[in-house]
């Protein structure tokens, strides 16, 4: 058991100042000693009066439930037990599991226990006021309102033991019951306001009331519903039957609904405007849906990772969709993965576009043994006991992937020999070993551990750690072994220490990766787990923690002092006198300087300069498009690649995008088997002349056929008001009375007849018209289909509606018919 008073001491820490081979100095806190190893850090705003525009406040939770306070970016620790125990407690009562944040209002935070005790603040930890409501099974706090909270916990018992879902709105001082049989729940207004949605707006996934006790936890349930409430269900509306789980990637809702006549398949739900509305979302090929995973969401797109068979497999396809989310084409196929469902597949920040990936090499043969198998098991190594992977790179989205082009040297200077070689990186599947890593604040700059080779290998003797200062087009090798790292001070200052032994020292850069300084930490080695500073990434002041013995350390470096010069020249870039270049990045699968479309100029460092940029400098950045590139386009839906980069239509598929849609208004589009990638800005050229969608009118009358139509039969009801009143007046019977009386008003001629009304008129409005009456307008039907408008119609419905998923592929149309 932990000893409160055995490591009392620590809790004061001390100012260390020790020289480093430059002339400023390096200050470091005393070691810090925790009851266990770190499973959460989170940094919040600091609240506190004359506190710095970046100040942060730290919280730790420990292995073991204990919790850490920070008020000055972990040069100080305080154990928060004190402040939320009572002095007979055992240290197992206070155990937290998890630690919420308030995006509302930072001082508000939940502190959730393992039984039926929780911990609430309203001042960032100074006070904790403790509720013991029950064991609550999960807590949403509410984005607008820091008061409101929505909490679920378990009532009745197996078999008909479901979650009811509470609401408190003064902070878990009181509670009140607002729905039951709950399995996943979240508020519906996130960051903005939402069209229809109010503060009260809650989206749930919800088991129906009268439906038979479920045996199994662990299947799709066919009686749980996806629903919506905005009066706390005093009433609700079911959105999609069937929905059993939701995520939520702001501004895409994705709901997975059971398929009831199988019990292992779902279909994809997504709304790309914040919940609102939701449509089926369809993939290019007919095979069963088992998992999804929505590996990234930015840029106006999203990547999904479908799993088609076992959930367990080592591997998922990746799409990619439109910008509403809806259509999907084959970025990737197998992808790797493990059994949480983690995928390699890395965006890299800071940069638009470029992605890294691992695939499983198919023209491998697994090479399974038991004692790979043990291997891969408990110690999280690949070494021959899975199929051999390799890594893969995009600039264009994932539109086109090529093999990672390896450093030419190693960190010796010593010329790489390897024929067909390529260079493969660790992604978060790979257990300790450091992963594909990038920073939104450190343009272009990627670190990773990998290995160059033909597939990517998880022996420790072969694993190295590289660098790419240009978004991945090229790569170094800084140092040889596997590290973990950090950027800080938007990039300038790199940081990296030994993870695979114990260690007290860590290497920094000042000009990424040229020249490398040694600094020790501590006289005694710990087994570090991570480097990490606050998330934007630009401060100088670090948090280094791991292990040692059974305990956790906790240790701030801080490099502020270390470098007084502060970088100067940002308004002129690229000048000798400046201390900052223009960067531009650029599609390698393109000639130029043009990525997604659009060349961008950044404002950076120089890599060789030793001076700071600063917490508040703010990056420069141009852009303008470029004339477009088959980079810039992927393959449309129901398409696919083949080795030559074309896209052809995917096998036993409709023919995507061909006819007008049911609605169709002016123009509609017909597929040429491309598009463009979602977020690509690029404009002319003969590559979008022959690549963007054909541009066809509307078949029938449209719009503007429908006007002349109305007009047309207004003249005709006057003119036949007027025909009406002349005959009375000549002594014509009314045409009602008689059928025959009725034949004789419409064929009257020259007795006042409606047709010789229009005849009366010199014949101009039948002349005028007469191509919209008898003959077809080919330059309003390209099809050629005439007045049959049944067959408009069906050919107009089908697969427009098909390609969203609405409705049945039809027959595919006749070959006359193609554009």
């Amino acid at each position: 058991m932990f000893n409160a008073q055995m490591f009392a001491l620590f809790a004061v820490p001390v100012m260390v100042l020790l020289p480093t081979a430059r002339a400023g100095m390096i200050t470091t806190s005393r070691p810090f000693l925790i009851d266990s190893t770190v499973a959460d850090m989170q940094w919040v705003n600091a609240t506190e009066p004359g506190a710095k525009p970046n100040a942060k406040t730290v919280f730790v939770r420990s292995a073991l439930g204990s919790i850490y306070r920070s008020d000055d970016d972990g040069m100080n620790w305080v154990s928060q037990r004190d402040k939320m125990s009572t002095e007979f407690e055992e240290p197992y009562q206070t155990r937290i599991q998890q630690m919420l944040f308030s995006k509302a209002d930072a001082r508000y935070a939940v502190m959730r226990g393992y039984g039926e005790a929780n911990w609430y603040t309203k001042d960032q930890g100074n006070t904790y006021m403790r509720n013991e409501f029950g064991v609550l099974a999960d807590i949403k706090l509410h984005p607008k309102q820091p008061d409101w909270i929505l909490a679920s916990k378990y009532e009745g018992s197996f078999p008909n033991r479901y979650l009811a879902l509470y609401l408190s709105k003064d902070f878990a001082k009181s509670w009140t019951k607002i729905a039951s049989n709950v399995f996943q729940f979240e508020w519906g207004v996130q960051s903005e306001a939402v069209k229809g949605f109010n503060e009260n707006t809650i989206m749930a996934c919800i088991r129906k009331a009268d439906a038979s006790p479920k045996t199994s936890f662990i299947d799709w349930d066919p009686n749980i519903d996806f629903v919506r409430t905005h009066d706390f269900f005093a009433s609700s509306e079911i959105v999609i039957p069937h929905g059993n789980r939701f995520a939520i990637h702001h501004p895409y809702w994705f709901v997975a609904a059971m398929n009831p006549q199988e019990e292992m398949e779902v279909k994809l739900h997504v709304s790309a405007d914040n919940g609102v509305k939701f449509s089926p979302a369809h993939f290019p090929y007919q095979l069963s849906e088992r998992s999804y995973r929505v590996v990234d969401s930015k840029e106006g797109s999203v990547f999904v990772q479908v799993s088609h068979g076992n959930r367990d497999s080592q591997s998922a396809n990746v799409y990619m969709s439109g910008p509403e989310g809806r259509s999907y084409t084959l970025s990737l196929r197998s992808v790797v993965k493990d059994y949480r469902g983690l995928s390699d597949f890395e965006r890299i920040n800071g940069v638009d576009g470029v992605y890294v990936a691992n695939v499983l090499d198919a023209s491998q043969v697994p090479e399974l043994s038991l004692l790979g198998g043990l291997q891969t098991l408990f110690l999280g190594t690949d070494d021959g006991s899975v199929v051999p992977s390799k890594s893969m790179i995009s600039f264009d989205k994932g539109a086109l992937w090529e093999p990672i082009k390896p450093p030419t040297r190693d960190s010796q200077g010593r010329v790489l020999q390897c024929d067909d070689c390529a260079l493969h990186l660790n992604g978060k599947t790979a257990g300790y070993l450091g992963p594909v890593y990038s920073s939104a604040s450190s343009t272009g700059l990627i670190m990773a551990t990998g290995n160059v080779g033909h597939h990517l290998h998880g022996r420790q003797d072969e694993t190295n750690t590289y660098f790419s200062r240009d978004a991945g087009r090229t790569w170094e090798e800084i140092r040889e072994g596997s590290y973990i790292y950090e950027f800080g001070d938007h990039g300038a200052l790199m940081v990296l220490a030994n993870n695979r032994e114990a260690t007290n020292k860590i290497i920094y850069s000042w000009n990424e990766g040229l020249n490398w300084t040694e600094f020790t930490f501590w006289d005694h080695h710990i087994e570090v787990e991570n480097i990490i500073t606050e998330p934007t990434g630009t401060s100088q002041v670090f948090i280094i923690y791991g292990r040692r013995n059974d305990k956790g350390v906790l240790m701030q470096i801080n490099f502020e002092t270390l470098h007084e010069r502060r970088c100067t020249g940002i308004n002129a870039a690229g000048a000798d006198a400046s201390d900052y270049e223009m960067w531009t990045p650029a599609d390698e699968l393109r000639k130029g300087d043009c990525l997604l479309g659009r060349k961008v100029t950044y404002t950076r460092r120089k890599r060789a300069v030793q001076c700071f940029n600063g917490w508040d400098y703010d990056r420069k950045e141009a852009s303008r498009n470029c004339v477009c590139a088959r980079a810039d386009y992927e393959c449309d839906f129901g398409y696919q690649m083949d080795e030559q980069q074309a896209c052809h239509r995917v096998p036993d598929m409709p023919l995507s995008g061909y006819g007008a849609p049911e609605d169709c208004s002016g123009f509609f589009t017909v597929s040429k088997g491309y598009r463009k990638v979602p977020g690509d800005s690029c404009a002319g050229g003969e590559v979008e002349a022959r690549l963007d969608p054909q541009r066809l009118q509307c078949p029938g009358v449209g719009k503007t056929g429908a006007i002349i139509l109305f007009l047309l039969l207004g003249l005709g009801l006057v003119f036949a008001f007027f025909t009406y009143q002349r005959r009375k007046e000549q002594g014509f019977a009314d045409p009602w009375n008689s059928t025959g009386d009725m034949l004789d008003f419409f064929r009257g001629g020259h007795g006042g007849g409606m047709l010789g009304g229009f005849g009366g008129l010199g014949g101009y409005a039948h002349t005028r018209y007469t191509g919209l009456v008898d003959t077809p307008d080919l330059d309003e039907d390209d099809f050629g289909l005439g007045d049959d408008d049944d067959e408009a119609q069906v050919l107009g419905e089908s697969l427009h509606e098909y390609a969203l998923g609405i409705s049945e592929a039809p027959p595919p149309p006749p070959s006359s018919s193609l554009p």
